[in-house]
């Protein structure tokens, strides 16, 4: 019956198995009843039965049966304790079984597991144990393992691994006989879009496409494929070619009650305003904010920030579009959206839009209380000062350990030098009564014996001595190393490779201690730079996609930079960039120069491109004669805090006028703009200088 109808066995066996109270007598029984759950469908009842099972006395053969069903379905509770004792459970059944043909996809199926549970490092080893029980090639269980590697490596940004890994698949499976994977092939398209190779993405793509019409996986839509494809030629500079093939991703969409309109629509509304359509793309983002609330009043209310989002690039791109009302009201809802959704980093994105339009409006009693509500929301929120210097005292506590671990190396050698001071007294000590013995002895005629002796003896004393130095020296190399890697820790940010703040005071230092009365030093062109958005990035792509957009913009900058700059990451999303003998003429050629390669090198992840925008704001160092370094980079930040509110992707440089030397360390910003002292320039997106006057809010 369970071969024929396994739900009806599963019904039938079910009130025998749960009225038992001793289930070691039932164990053929629960067997079955786990491969009648697994036939139909049931894998918590799976999960269930195995459970009780596997507190019996089983036979090992009884386990491996056990283990074909439980090892694919034990993730279904969630619970990463269970499936690490599945594991141990595991280790000890192929040591009872050490020849069992099943061990392999045994662990396939336990990597399946993790990965389903999100444990990726799990899933990534567990795969490779697998890999590694594999006897005979080729076998299913090196195709399958093989896709868990890849998808895994894929999502970790783990490139060339995951690349070999689908080589081998695929290598695997055409040994096999397999035709092509649609889903296999779609995952590759991605992982060559995050790659940046856009042709072999192509080509995958394509494969992709035609293995999905051959055979069409329930897992998979055309349009999902189809949207991969589109971004492959997108990454490709293909723009018409992609804006095509978006406009059929979504018409696959359309015709499949099962595909989300979500994707498509925003992909080809995107490709639509770069190629200056933005008439085109409206229609676009207003549909796919009517498909949400449509849902959210059928009572699906999904995510208010996804929603919101929509909202708020409706709005952008209504006032792109002139149409400042429509974005008004585009905005308010946005704004009502993030409300609900209580994420606070989202909303603040929100608001810096939304008051320039209700200003450009004249509607100035309410942008002034949106920029209060703004101000409330922001000193809620903890700030990115704080968190740097969080991690700055967490930098300072793990340097504090690596100092101690170094002090007591530094006991360790000087110990070991007194132990060696102390050896060559003793050797001198048996020096002198070797002497004196040889001198008595010569007496009776024994010398040759004895020199024979002193040989040996003076040989062995200088080997310890020659093997007690070596290790001194060893040691004292090592202690070189430690305080080198210690150094460049303390001055290097963990994640993008660049210099961090303690870096900069440091050269700021040895920079101003190089100075003298002959010798004066050149000045400095200072700008910090912001990614626009960062937030939304990590929002939509999480924060691995968040570290991989500041590790994208940290090589940009090295790229752009000269050998004598500094470039650091200052903090959170910002950055600073230092450039001896600069001057405000060369930021717009420096801003335009960056955004330049942000746009030819966008980045890429496995969902597809994120383009990445900056804000610069810029100054002098010194600001006045005799200005310091903390005035100078508040005026930058007052100038980056320009940039965002100016609409972002765009440059402000703020310098003071003529050669004021009358002021405090503490000199208000503010009072300086109200009497005309501060000079801004730039403030448009196309990196030309332009003067807007003295005082311009």
């Amino acid at each position: 019956m369970r071969a024929e109808d396994p739900a009806a066995a599963l019904r039938m066996g079910m009130p025998a198995w749960d009225a038992a109270a001793d289930k070691q007598g039932l164990i053929p029984l629960g067997l079955e009843l786990v491969d009648a759950a697994s036939a139909a469908g049931k894998p918590e009842t799976v999960v269930a039965l195995g459970s009780a099972l596997r507190t019996q006395s089983l036979s090992p053969q009884q386990r491996v049966r056990l283990f074909k069903k439980l090892n694919g379905a034990i993730w279904q509770p969630r619970d990463a304790a269970r499936i690490a004792e599945l594991e141990a459970e595991m280790r000890r059944l192929e040591k009872e079984l050490p020849d069992e043909p099943q061990i392999a996809e045994l662990w396939r199926q336990l990597a399946a597991s993790y990965y389903r549970m999100g444990a990726q490092d799990d899933a990534l080893r567990v795969a490779r144990i697998a890999l590694s029980k594999v006897r005979k090639h080729p076998d299913l269980v090196e195709y399958n393992a093989n896709q868990i590697v890849f998808i895994v490596s894929s999502q970790q940004g783990r490139m060339p691994d995951a690349i070999a890994a689908l080589l081998e698949a695929e290598r695997v499976g055409k040994a096999l006989g397999k035709p092509d994977d649609a889903m296999l092939l779609n995952n590759a398209t991605g992982l060559f879009c995050y790659a940046r190779e856009w042709e072999k993405a192509i080509a995958y793509g394509q494969r992709a496409l035609a293995a999905y019409d051959a055979k069409p996986p329930k897992e998979l839509s055309r349009a999902a494929v189809l949207d991969n494809v589109g971004s492959a030629y997108d990454g490709a500079g293909e723009l018409q070619r992609a804006e095509a093939i978006y406009r059929q991703a979504l018409a696959a969409a359309r015709a499949d009650d099962t595909a989300s309109l979500i994707s498509p629509l925003n992909n080809l509304a995107d490709v639509l305003r770069r190629l200056h359509r933005p008439q085109e793309a409206l229609p676009l983002l207003q549909e796919a904010a009517a498909i949400m609330d449509n849902a959210a009043q059928s009572g699906d209310h999904g995510d208010h920030g996804a929603a919101a989002i929509i909202y708020s690039n409706l709005g952008t791109t209504l006032v792109d579009l002139g149409q400042r009302d429509a974005a008004a009201a585009a905005f308010a809802h946005s704004r009502q959206l993030f409300a609900e959704s209580d994420n606070v980093t989202r909303r603040l994105e929100l608001y810096p839009p939304m008051i320039d339009n209700l200003d450009a409006l004249g509607r100035d009693r309410e942008a002034l209380a949106l920029m209060r509500e703004y101000k409330a929301v922001n000193d809620e929120a903890v700030n990115v000062e704080s968190k740097t210097r969080i991690a700055q005292l967490e930098s300072a506590v793990d340097l504090a350990r690596k100092k101690s671990e170094l002090a007591a190396l530094g006991r360790t050698r000087a110990a070991e030098q007194a132990a060696y001071a102390q050896l060559q007294a003793r050797e001198q000590r048996q020096r002198s009564v070797l002497y004196g013995l040889l001198a008595a002895l010569l007496a009776l005629a024994g010398f040759f014996l004895l020199k024979v002796r002193e040989g040996r003896i003076r040989r062995r004393v200088n080997a310890e001595l020659a093997r007690k130095n070596d290790e001194i020296q060893t040691q004292h190399r090592e202690l070189e190393q430690l305080t080198a890697t210690i150094r460049r820790q303390s001055e290097e940010d963990a994640l993008t490779g660049l210099r961090n703040r303690r870096y900069v005071t440091a050269w700021l230092q040895a920079r101003e201690a190089a100075a003298t009365p002959e010798r004066t030093q050149e000045p400095l062109l200072i700008a910090l730079l912001d990614i626009d958005h960062f937030k939304r990035v990590n929002d939509l792509h999480g924060h691995e996609g968040g570290d991989h957009a500041l590790m994208h913009l940290g090589d940009l900058l090295r790229e752009c930079a000269r050998n004598s700059d500094v470039i650091a990451r200052w903090g959170g999303e910002e950055f600073l960039w230092i450039c001896p003998g600069g001057t405000l003429a060369d930021a717009p050629r420096l801003f335009r120069r960056l955004r330049e390669r942000l746009q030819a090198d966008p980045l890429m992840r496995p969902a597809g491109r994120i383009a990445l925008t900056v804000s610069m704001g810029v100054s002098l160092f010194p600001a006045h004669p005799g200005g310091d370094w903390p005035l100078s980079l508040r005026i930058a930040d007052a100038a980056l805090y320009r940039a965002k509110h100016a609409g972002r992707d765009r440059w402000v440089g703020l310098t003071l006028e003529g050669g004021a030397t009358d002021l405090g360390a503490d000199v208000s910003l503010e009072a300086l703009e109200a009497e005309g002292r501060l000079l801004q320039s730039g403030g448009g997106g196309d990196g030309v200088v332009f003067v807007v006057g003295q005082g311009v809010a």
